[in-house]
């Protein structure tokens, strides 16, 4: 027979998973299999004809390869048509790409029509009934593997739906790459590339990638894995391997068509140690690269085999499914130590080589607490090895143990992709409800985004101030200015670094004769954020007002702790700091530049919070347009006998918030999320101060979130919290202040470290 092998075009969603950007493999090794069996093949690839593209659809989907007309056109005169239908084409429901394709080709083709799944593993296959329902221009659909049964069908023309056969690979023909428009293929991939605008990818494509199959199955039976969809319930799992003979002469044969990179889409290419050390081997003697987006198993890796990976592949994959114990085994069923991922995570930042690790939440009976095990465990995995968490939402796909557990209900699912990423599946609903794992996962995101270095640089430049604020931080603490040089030199060494924000704090900064010095040589060396926290009080006179407010800063928060004379005086021990103050901010509104942002910070105490309605009046009067509430740390002066009842003054947050948030920009700092909810995206917990470091005056230099922790404790209700992952728990304040810090002469021109410590 003429037969026609067709990879359709198709569409993806902005956040799809896996790759569809190698989805031909199945029709490329089809081909092969039906050239073999004595046709003549031709193969209508909608991927490496002539304009294959990526492009924007109106409904926000990208399309990709050329168009239905160009691979009709393609198809040319035949017999039989079979079109490959990937996971990725969603045949669980009506794809217009394909309908449309399969319209175009029943007016103009007369010949049999045969839709074939071409499964390769890896991809996240979803079971189909009804597929000829859907597209009734078909003779006939195989589901599965296609490479035994598409044949059979075209030999005894056979019509309705059938289960493809399992081919043995090493009698399997090398797929067919010879049909295949190569330069067109790799002009494909780069246009996907672009068209699709990522800023990073954990596997890349290289110039010239070709992907590459060594097994098909994995012999592990996780709960939520849609591998080997062929086998029945109960029937044990398998892997078929290439041989190593036939798996190096498939290495060559790309290599021989120019492939620099392979993508292996082995569902586990790592389950036989031997199996992997052969295609290493094939590897290094032909010198490529290689991605491995299916991952690793992590307990069949060692340190040997990372440094052979190293300089070959981006980015090592392996899978947790969750970081408790019980959750693994009793509910994934993965068979698998945690202790393997750790080992894996240390072995991998030995190597040098980027590790990823995959998480689910969301699983059958998994709880609240279990969850917040799981974040943790990824979250320490980061901070000590640099291990990448990937936190997806655990999803019931059709014809998984997952989705039988569940019950899954048949629902009309436009795309499964993004369902892992943006959308908990409230088909899979166990003891934690959908709407509580987007907190949980929208926590973790804010976390890791804090941990990810020191973006920003607090330097206390003095402890010299002209207030005596009851609750003060660092009032035991000798006053004095830091050395001008040195406080230079710790800019100039995090700017090296990569820092581009820096807050200069205190004490009072505007007493120190060399503020503004340094705020011109911190914006002259290139930061881009520059901030200073004062009282104030110095800006009354206005010629300082103005030199501050233009002096390179990009914002500037005033510290007022009460709105009228006697109450700011109560708490800062001045009678005549309320006048200064607020004629200061008056002055520096007046002469700030556009795009100097001011704002208000005010400390929570027993006597003042009751008066933050007032307070937040007083700063929208006074033309500011942020304002930062904070409650006491337990360092300096504050002590217990400072502090407010928290869920009081919790709640007169929660009014100021209601009544403000519309027209201020309000942050709450120093807060457990549980006393503001419904307010949450006002809190910003100690996490978030991940990505500080202080500079205190005697140049010695804390991450800050460590610092603060010393003094948080965790309390039973933490455990199941959405937000614990990122909150640093509760303060416990002392009864009397913390003993004076005194600042010798000789630490004030301390050298400076060369290097920014590890977190």
């Amino acid at each position: 027979m003429r037969v026609a092998v067709v990879h359709p075009p198709l569409t993806i969603a902005a956040d799809f998973i896996d790759y569809p950007f190698v989805a031909n493999l199945g029709a490329v090794q089809l081909a092969a299999a039906l050239r073999e069996a004595g046709h003549e093949v031709r193969l209508a690839d909608a991927f490496s004809l002539p304009g294959a593209d990526l492009t924007w659809r109106d409904e926000g989907r990208a399309r990709l390869g050329a168009s239905g007309a160009a691979v009709l056109e393609a198809v040319g005169e035949v017999d039989a048509v079979v079109v490959c239908l990937t996971p990725f084409h969603r045949p669980w429901r009506v794809d217009d790409e394909v309908d449309g394709f399969l319209r175009q080709l029943a007016e103009q083709h007369g010949g049999r029509v045969v839709l074939a799944d071409a499964y390769q593993s890896g991809q996240h296959y979803v079971e189909s009934p009804g597929i000829l329902e859907r597209y009734p221009m078909a003779d006939a659909y195989v589901r599965w593997e296609a490479e035994v049964t598409v044949p059979e069908i075209l030999a005894s023309g056979a019509t309705g739906v059938h289960d493809g056969g399992r081919p043995d690979l090493a009698t399997l023909p090398a797929p067919a790459w010879d049909l295949v428009d190569l330069p067109a293929y790799w002009a494909f991939h780069r246009r996907f590339v672009t068209g699709l605008g990522r800023s990073r990818w954990a596997f890349p494509l290289g110039a010239r990638t070709l992907p590459l199959l060594t097994s098909r199955g994995c012999p592990f039976r996780c709960i939520h894995c849609s591998s080997n969809p062929d086998v029945a319930p109960g029937e044990p799992k398998t892997q078929r391997r290439l041989p190593p003979d036939l798996l190096a002469r498939r290495v060559a044969q790309l290599a021989e068509l120019g492939a620099d990179t392979l993508y292996v889409l082995d569902e586990l290419v790592n389950v036989r140690r031997s199996h992997y050390r052969s295609f290493l081997d094939a590897i290094e003697d032909h010198d490529l690269r290689f991605e491995v987006p299916n991952g690793f198993r992590a307990d069949y890796l060692d340190a040997a085999l990372f440094g052979r990976m190293r300089g070959r592949v981006s980015t090592v994959s392996v899978s947790a499914e969750s970081g408790s114990a019980r959750v693994v085994t009793e509910v994934v069923g993965k068979e698998l130590d945690l202790a393997a991922i750790e080992r894996a995570a240390a072995d991998a930042r030995h190597a040098g080589l980027p590790l990823l690790v995959h998480y689910m939440i969301g699983l059958p009976d998994e709880t609240a607490e279990e969850i917040n095990e799981t974040l943790a465990f990824a979250l320490d995995l980061f901070d000590r090895y640099g291990a990448e968490p990937a936190v997806q939402y655990a999803t019931p796909l059709p014809g998984t143990e997952l989705a039988e557990r569940v019950r899954l209900p048949v629902i009309e699912v436009d795309d499964w992709g993004p369902r892992f990423q943006k959308r908990p599946s409230a088909e899979s609903q166990g003891v934690v409800a959908p709407e509580l794992l987007e907190t949980f996962l929208r926590t973790f995101e804010r976390r890791l985004a804090q941990s990810r270095g020191p973006q920003k640089l607090i330097m206390n430049v003095t402890y010299v101030c002209n207030n005596h604020c009851t609750f003060c931080a660092v009032g035991t603490r000798t006053q004095v200015d830091g050395h001008p040089t040195r406080q230079r030199e710790i800019l100039d060494k995090y700017r090296r670094h990569g820092v581009r924000l820096v807050d200069f704090d205190g004490g009072e900064p505007t007493l120190n004769p060399e503020l503004i010095p340094l705020v011109r040589h911190a914006a002259r060396i290139g930061y881009e954020r520059i901030h200073v926290t004062t009282n104030g009080r110095l800006c009354a006179y206005e010629d300082f007002a103005r030199k501050l407010v233009q002096s390179g800063v990009s914002s500037v928060a005033f510290s007022v702790h009460g709105p009228d004379v006697a109450s700011h005086a109560r708490e800062v021990g001045v009678a005549e700091a309320f006048d200064q103050t607020v004629t200061g901010i008056r002055h520096c509104v007046t002469h700030a530049p556009e795009g100097v942002a001011l704002g208000m910070n005010v400390t929570l105490t027993k006597t003042n919070f009751r008066k933050l309605p007032a307070l937040a009046q007083l700063a929208w009067d006074l033309g500011l347009r942020w304002l930062n509430i904070q409650f006491l740390t337990p360092f300096g002066r504050a002590t217990q006998r400072h502090a407010p009842d928290t869920a009081e003054a919790a709640a007169v947050t929660a009014q100021v918030i209601d009544e403000w948030e519309e027209r201020m920009k309000i942050q709450v700092i120093n807060l457990p999320w549980c006393f503001l909810p419904n307010h949450e995206a006002h809190v910003s917990g100690d996490a978030a101060k991940l990505a500080r470091h202080m500079v205190f005056v005697n140049n010695e230099s804390v991450n800050l979130a460590d610092y603060l922790a010393e003094r948080r404790v965790k309390k039973p209700v933490c455990a199941t919290c959405p937000h614990a992952c990122f909150c640093g728990g509760f303060y416990e304040l002392d009864d009397v202040p913390e003993p004076p810090w005194i600042v010798t002469p000789e630490s004030l021109f301390k050298k400076t470290r060369p290097d920014l410590e590890a977190r």
